[in-house]
């Protein structure tokens, strides 16, 4: 009951949020989509589009196509804000696979889309696309992104002519709160394996040499129908660290696994074809059997799978459609982060060390699935120094009234919603939200794309904002990890420097320049690529008039003077026009990811528009 009050409570806050951006743009499917998107955290970001048929029963709102592996992404949201006040919305199999559909047949009917299709239209690249690389697509992953709750997590099976691989993943609100649960650390809990399953496995000690102690390592192979009914007990809390884990067996490597696992022949080379698990604990019952170097492993405290979240979703799945497991083991690695310890005469801080310690693991266990940077980083000082200013700086206000509202940075997903649930209803939520207002949270990457894009870099902030996250702690490494620098005396260890408050109000400034320049072109209503279009406008604003906008003013006054106005719609319209003319057989959101774009935009336009100005 207590879960399922906090899941209504999350559900409450993150649908009010879609509600008030939707009141702004007249739609709410999309906000509610881009609320997702950071819980999904691709690599690149889709683009955003809208197109819907009801007697045909089509729908798309949003498509990325990856040349390299060619993958075709489409996105389809079912949205339903309203729901009886004190039960979770629930949706079934049936829903989720009609909605799915949807998308489907977008691909599927794309010849009669074109007929009623222009190049005005946000849809056309994707039709377009479609029918340019049908032949070429291999795999087509639909994201099916609800507002619900999909309690039963069944596999939903879809097939397109055509096509060798077909995946729906299944994006609820039950999947983005369990997410957003995750990065606000883990709770612990206990698995007892010899007292509640009647079962324990052994593993090989790996020797410690250097004396420190922080980890004790294990390594060595447990029993597969006991990793199934784990994960049937304890469900997505096993993979909670892992954070590209999907949570459904899908795709090819998937297939193979269930596959093995059936065959009665090959079940037994298992351990040969799979890389297994590696996870980590905080503590265990572990015992040392006799003089070897054996230890039995009879409980675990907080364990968590931080590789091979895919390979135990498969094994669960073979162990439910009633797939014989006996004799089958899986390769493990089991690391204990011995936190709380004395190492090398200084204390360290327990929470920051397991995350570090967990951080570094994920990344360099991850070779197959690629952990994002932005979750890695989240625990660096750098972001924690940011958060601190976040909290303790007051807005300026204008009419000599006391100061009573700050920004809110989320260094983690879903950190504001914690923060509420956190404090009792009424006065207490209240008052917090009128110190920290919606409007005014800032996550992580969309920090980073505002950054980029005024620093010059519209191309990177098109690609999404991982890419963009990645490229602004490369720009600002100095402020949070250590570098060598040579001079005559050798190497020096160059130390991390501090942020000051100056530096984040700037970061903040280019916020609201972000947002000043977005009211406008929405306000223009110009017919596609408006994310693109906001980041050239951006950066070709910043390249132009740099010298005249001071950060420092943008924050005090808390946006930009309406004399910019003029200027931006200019540059604005100059923008779209460049990116759809000099695209020209390219898909336009593609070349706006290009650095040649971004020079180009420079070499035809800059001279032009600052003439014009």
């Amino acid at each position: 009951m207590i879960e399922e009050k906090r899941k209504l409570e999350f559900i409450h806050e993150f649908l009010d949020t879609v509600e008030q951006k939707g009141i702004a743009t007249g739609s709410r499917q999309t906000p509610f989509l881009q609320e997702v998107l950071p819980y999904i955290s691709l690599e690149e970001e889709p683009t955003l589009i809208y197109f819907a048929k009801r007697d045909s029963d089509i729908q798309i709102n949003g498509y990325l196509y990856s040349e390299e592996t060619n993958t075709l992404n489409l996105y389809v949201v079912d949205y339903e804000p309203l729901f009886v006040k004190d039960i979770l919305p629930g949706v079934n199999m049936t829903t989720i696979k009609k909605v799915a559909t949807k998308a489907k047949r977008f691909f599927t009917q794309v010849d009669m889309i074109m007929k009623i299709a222009d190049r005005s239209m946000d849809f056309f690249d994707l039709a377009k696309l479609i029918i340019g690389k049908r032949s070429e697509i291999d795999e087509i992953n639909i994201f099916v992104v609800t507002s619900k709750f999909y309690l039963a997590n069944k596999p939903i099976e879809l097939s397109i002519p055509g096509i060798e691989t077909v995946n729906v993943h299944v994006w609820d609100m039950d999947r983005v709160y369990k997410l957003s649960e995750a990065e606000q650390g883990i709770r612990d809990f206990e698995l007892q394996f010899e007292s509640q399953y009647n079962k324990t496995f052994q593993l090989m000690h790996v020797p410690n040499s250097t004396g420190k102690e922080m980890i004790d390592c294990y390594i060595g192979a447990m029993p597969a129908e006991l990793l199934a009914k784990l994960y049937d007990d304890w469900g997505p809390k096993l993979v909670e660290r892992n954070v590209r884990s999907f949570l459904q067996a899908r795709g090819g490597t998937n297939k193979g696994i269930r596959d093995t696992l059936k065959n009665t022949q090959q079940r037994e080379l298992f351990v040969a074809y799979n890389n297994g698990i590696s996870s980590v604990a905080k503590s265990g019952d572990i015992s040392q059997i006799g003089d070897s170097n054996l230890y039995e492993i009879k409980s675990l405290k907080s364990w968590q799978i931080v590789n091979g979240g895919q390979t135990t979703a498969s094994i669960h799945q073979a162990y439910k459609n009633g797939i014989d497991l006996d004799g089958v083991y899986v390769q493990a690695k089991l690391t204990i982060l011995n936190a709380g310890k004395e190492v090398n005469n200084e204390n360290i801080d327990r929470h920051d060390m397991e995350d570090q310690l967990i951080a570094k693991i994920s990344e360099y266990a991850n070779t197959q699935n690629k952990i994002n940077k932005s979750d890695l980083l989240a625990n660096t000082r750098f972001m924690s120094d940011i958060e601190k200013q976040s909290r303790s700086t007051w807005i300026p206000t204008f009419d000599n009234r006391k100061e009573e509202s700050k920004w809110y940075f989320e260094r983690a997903r879903g950190q504001y919603m914690v923060d509420i649930s956190r404090r009792s209803k009424g006065k207490e939520q209240t008052a917090f939200k009128k110190m920290f207002p919606k409007e005014n949270v800032i996550t992580k990457v969309e920090m980073a794309k505002y950054f980029m894009s005024w620093e010059g870099y519209p191309h990177v902030s098109s690609k999404g904002g991982e890419e963009a996250f990645k490229r602004f702690m490369d720009l600002n490494s100095q402020y949070w990890k250590q570098s060598l620098t040579t001079n005559e005396d050798g190497d020096v260890t160059r130390p991390i420097q501090f942020i000051n408050n100056d530096f984040y109000k700037e970061l903040i400034a280019r916020r609201l320049i972000n947002v000043y320049v977005t009211n406008i072109v929405d306000s223009m209503k110009l017919k596609g690529y408006r994310a693109n279009v906001i980041y050239y406008t951006v950066a070709m604003l910043s390249h132009l008039y740099r010298d005249r906008i001071n950060l420092n003013e943008v924050w005090n006054k808390q946006g930009l003077p309406d004399e910019w106005k003029d200027v931006v719609r200019i540059i604005a319209a100059n923008s779209l026009n460049y990116l759809r003319e000099s695209a020209g057989e390219q898909n336009v959101t593609q070349w706006a990811k290009k650095q040649e774009c971004w020079d180009g935009f420079i070499k035809e336009s800059a001279t032009v528009l600052g003439a014009m100005i």
